[in-house]
């Protein structure tokens, strides 16, 4: 297929309309659907929806971002991998989001969990990674902490906690006293 090349040098794995227009400078719509209808027809993509395509190898974090924009890997997602819980949430992508919303797709459930905007779009310890934005362990916890009241957490000596109290400013009073319990119960 004529311009593989450039999708690939992209980096990207997951692909909406956007992207293709910007990667390849094809303005027409109708072009670009049948772009994607070649492509996987060919078998280069997979169609994940109606307006949503991917290489057969995708990163399961870009395909979370790309569902639901204004949104960023948080939660238990960010915990589990930072050892600071033990439970496995291996099948479900948490993310902290402007509204709630549930997708499922390849047996895997993206849970997005409504924050408000002021916090959501806070830049503070957000690792962006290109393809995906991802909180910081500290951030996940704050997160937390923000829609469970007392939420417990199996292993905390990781932790910055300048970072934990600095980023709990941005959250409301109940979650600035209960990183302080957090901080002085260690």
């Amino acid at each position: 297929m004529r311009y593989l090349w450039k999708i690939l040098k992209s980096k990207k794995t997951v692909f909406n309309y956007d992207d293709i227009k910007n990667i390849l400078w094809i303005e027409n719509k109708n072009t670009i659907k049948k772009f994607f209808e070649r492509a996987v027809k060919e078998g280069i993509f997979i169609n994940i929806y109606k307006w949503l395509y991917a290489f057969e190898d995708f990163d399961l974090f870009e395909l979370a971002i790309k569902i639901k924009k204004n949104s960023y890997i948080s939660f238990e997602t960010v915990l589990k991998k930072e050892q600071i819980i033990f439970q496995d949430y291996w099948n479900t992508v948490f993310l902290a989001s402007d509204n709630s919303l549930k997708k499922k797709k390849n047996n895997v459930n993206f849970e997005y969990l409504k924050i408000k905007n002021s916090i959501l779009l806070n830049p503070l310890w957000l690792i962006n990674k290109g393809k995906y934005i991802i909180a910081s362990k500290e951030r996940a916890i704050c997160d937390r902490i923000y829609l469970t009241k007392n939420y417990y957490f199996d292993d905390l000596q990781q932790v910055d906690f300048e970072k934990l109290e600095e980023i709990s400013k941005i959250y409301n009073k109940r979650v600035i006293l209960e990183v302080k319990k957090i901080i002085n119960d260690r």
